[in-house]
């Protein structure tokens, strides 16, 4: 028996990534595209890698740097804030957001200023 094949091309394994496990389930997809991945399976390097690329890059373009305090340091301690609450469409950081169609996550960031997790945590906590 050869096994299932995903949408993607890869053959669709029941052992769960990261473990000697296997799923009890019939997947559908392999782990690679499912969306609901669980916790504890290792991200693809070459997602891992786009996801850093595409923040990169709107990071870049916001300016690079906090706007209030200016802190450059580590981008992963770089946020995207919306400017104005109501014209959001969605959050580009969570869930997988920032892997959606690329000219829709540049519309969306056009909306954003990049903060610092704390400036971010302050302005949230209404300092």
């Amino acid at each position: 028996m050869t096994g299932k094949i995903c949408k993607c091309g890869a053959k669709i394994s029941r052992k769960i990534p990261g473990t000697n496990k296997k799923t009890k389930q019939t997947r559908k997809r392999c782990y690679n595209c499912s969306p609901a991945r669980s916790s504890h399976s290792p991200q693809p390097q070459e997602h891992i890698s786009e996801r850093k690329r595409r923040k990169l890059a709107l990071v870049k373009m916001l300016g690079g740097r906090c706007t209030v305090c200016g802190y450059k340091k580590s981008v992963t301690a770089l946020s995207l804030h919306h400017k104005d609450p109501k014209t959001k469409s969605f959050d580009i950081s969570h869930n997988g957001n920032l892997m959606r169609d690329w000219d829709r996550v540049l519309k969306e960031a056009q909306k954003c200023e990049l903060l610092c997790l704390n400036c971010h945590a302050e302005y949230h906590n209404g300092k």
